[in-house]
C-alpha cells in the first residue's frame, strides 16, 4: 500500500509540473524558450494528453504512443471511448464532463492496447482554456504491475481469510489481552459468537484457576515470539468448564503485536485422562485389598484354626467380619468403577432410606437432582448412614437426608444428631487405614475414592445442636 500512495503522490506532482509546463511553453522562462518546454512534455515519462468537449483526443506525447501501440495519427482519430473497455465508459465520460465544467477529476481507470492487452493507470484531469475553447489536460502513471500484485495480495488475503474463517479448528487472535479475531469454529467450540467476545478480555472466559498461567504464557509470547503449546481449561457460554490445547504464535496486526492461537477442543482426552487415573488408582487400590487386607486376615484365621485357641478364635471370627466388609467395599469400587449413567439423587435416596427406617428416624428433603454415575453410589451412601447409626450415641439416631442442585453441583446432605466428628479427626477419617474397633478401617476412605471415581468431591460439617454433617458433591448432569 506505501507503494500505491507514492504513486498517488506522484500524480499530484506531476499535474503540477503540467501547468507549469503548459504556461511556460509560449514564454521564455530563466532562458529556456517555449521549444525546450516542448520537448519536456512530448519526452515526460508520465503520459499527457489533450482532449476537446467532444472527448475526442487532441495532443498526446510518445509515451502514450508507447504504452497504447497506436501511432499519434491513430490517436488522433479516436475518441477516449476507442481506448477504454466498454464497462468503464460511465465512469469515463462522467469524469471528462465533470472536467469539462471546471472540475478536477482523480481517475483509475483501464486503456486497451492496440494488441487488445488491458492496463490499469493513474491520472489527473484539469480543465484548460486555450483560444477560447475549453479543453482537459490529463497526465496518467501506468500502474498495471502495481494493481497486478494489489490483486494478488487481494486474491491472497480472501483466500487466508476463508481458510482461517472456515478451518474447523478454533482460531483467535488476542491483542492487548482482547480478542480481536474469532473464527466460525470458535464461536461453535465456545457458543460465544463473533459480537460477544471481540474487544473482551480473554482472561474472562479462562477457568480462575488457570488465568495466571495463561497470562503468563501470553506475555512471554509476546516477549519472545515462537511457538509453545500447552493446555487449560476454559468456560464455555452454557457455563461448562472444557479444556483446549492451543498453540499461540506472535505476529503483527495494524503495526501492533498480537498473538495468534490455534486451538483443539482436548475435553474428551483430558476426561478420559482422568478417567483412566481413577480407574488406575481403583484397580491398585482393589488390588491391594485383596492381596494385603485379605490375606493377612486369613492369616489369622488359619492360625486359629491349627491351634484351636480359643483367644484367636474370637479374633478370626472378628477378621471373617472384616473381611466381609473388605468383599462388600471392594464391591462398591468395582461398581463406581463401571459404567455410568444419568442417575437421580433424590430416587436412589428414596430407595435407601427404607432400608434404615427400622434402625433410625429418617427424614427426607429431596429435590430431583440428576449427576452421572451408577450402583456404587448406593453404596457410598450407605455408609455414611450406618457409620452415623453405629457411632452416634443415641437411640433412636436421627438421620436427615436432602438432596439439591448448587453451583453446578448435585450434593447429597446427610446429618445425624449424634456425637459429631472432633475437629483434629475431620480431616483422617477419610484416610486409608483410619478404623474403629468396629469398622474395616477403609469405609469412608472408600466412600471418598468412590466419589472422586464420580468427578465429585465429599465433606464433614459439624450438625447444630450436635451430630456430623456429610456433603457428597457430584457434577450435575447437563441433557441435550
Amino acid at each position: 500500500m506505501q507503494g500505491l500512495n507514492f504513486f498517488r503522490f506522484e500524480c499530484r506532482n506531476l499535474i503540477y509540473f503540467m501547468i507549469v509546463i503548459i504556461i511556460c511553453m509560449n514564454m521564455n522562462i530563466n532562458g529556456f524558450d517555449a521549444k525546450f518546454w516542448r520537448d519536456v512534455v512530448e519526452n515526460s515519462l508520465a503520459g499527457i494528453f489533450i482532449i476537446d468537449e467532444k472527448l475526442r483526443f487532441r495532443y498526446v506525447n510518445k509515451v502514450v504512443e508507447i504504452a497504447t501501440g497506436y501511432s499519434r495519427d491513430e490517436i488522433y482519430r479516436m475518441s477516449v471511448f476507442d481506448l477504454a473497455p466498454e464497462e468503464d465508459h460511465p465512469k469515463i465520460f462522467e469524469a471528462c464532463e465533470r472536467v469539462l465544467k471546471g472540475g478536477r477529476v482523480f481517475m483509475e481507470n483501464r486503456f486497451i492496447t492496440k494488441d487488445g492487452r488491458k492496463r490499469w493507470v493513474w491520472g489527473f484531469i484539469i480543465p484548460i482554456e486555450f483560444e477560447g475553447e475549453r479543453l482537459g489536460l490529463g497526465n496518467w502513471i501506468d500502474i498495471t504491475r502495481a494493481k497486478k500484485l494489489e490483486m494478488r495480495l487481494k486474491e491472497s488475503e480472501e483466500f487466508y481469510r476463508t481458510l482461517i474463517e472456515d478451518s474447523l479448528t478454533p482460531i483467535y487472535i488476542v491483542q492487548d489481552g482482547k480478542f480481536i479475531y474469532v473464527n466460525k469454529a470458535f464461536e461453535l467450540a465456545t457458543g460465544f459468537k463473533k459480537d460477544e467476545v471481540i474487544g473482551k478480555e480473554v482472561f474472562s472466559v479462562i477457568h480462575p484457576e488457570d488465568r495466571e498461567s495463561v497470562r503468563r504464557n501470553y506475555l512471554k509470547r509476546l516477549r519472545e515470539g515462537g511457538a509453545e503449546t500447552y493446555s487449560f481449561r476454559m468456560i464455555d457460554k452454557s457455563g461448562k468448564v472444557r479444556w483446549i490445547t492451543i498453540r499461540p504464535a506472535r505476529i503483527t496486526v495494524k503495526g501492533k503485536e498480537a498473538v495468534a492461537v490455534t486451538a483443539i477442543d482436548t475435553t474428551q482426552i483430558h476426561e478420559l485422562t482422568e478417567e483412566l487415573r481413577r480407574k488406575t488408582e481403583y484397580l491398585s487400590l482393589l488390588n491391594k485389598i485383596l492381596r494385603h487386607d485379605i490375606l493377612n486376615d486369613l492369616t489369622v484365621i488359619r492360625a486359629a484354626l491349627e491351634l484351636k485357641d480359643e483367644k484367636l478364635i474370637d479374633t478370626a471370627i472378628c477378621r471373617i467380619d472384616r473381611i466381609r466388609d473388605l468383599i462388600q467395599e471392594a464391591k462398591s469400587l468395582e461398581e463406581a468403577g463401571g459404567a455410568k449413567k444419568a442417575v437421580n439423587l433424590a430416587e436412589i435416596v428414596r430407595e435407601i432410606a427404607d432400608l434404615y427406617r427400622k434402625d433410625a428416624v429418617i427424614r427426607l428433603n429431596l429435590k430431583d437432582v440428576y449427576v452421572r454415575a451408577n450402583e456404587g453410589l448406593k453404596t457410598a451412601i450407605q455408609n455414611i448412614i450406618n457409620n452415623a447409626i453405629m457411632h452416634s450415641g443415641r437411640f433412636p439416631v436421627e438421620v436427615e437426608i436432602s438432596t439439591y442442585a448448587e453451583n453446578g453441583w448435585g450434593v447429597i446432605r446427610i446429618a445425624d444428631n449424634g456425637k459429631g466428628i472432633p475437629d483434629e479427626m475431620k480431616d483422617l477419617i477419610f484416610q486409608e487405614g483410619f478404623s474403629s474397633e468396629k469398622r474395616s478401617g477403609l469405609g469412608l476412605f472408600i466412600v471418598k475414592k468412590v466419589t472422586e471415581l464420580y468427578g465429585g468431591k465429599i465433606e464433614v460439617k459439624d450438625n447444630e445442636p450436635s451430630g456430623a454433617v456429610f456433603e457428597i458433591k457430584l457434577p450435575i448432569e447437563k441433557f441435550g
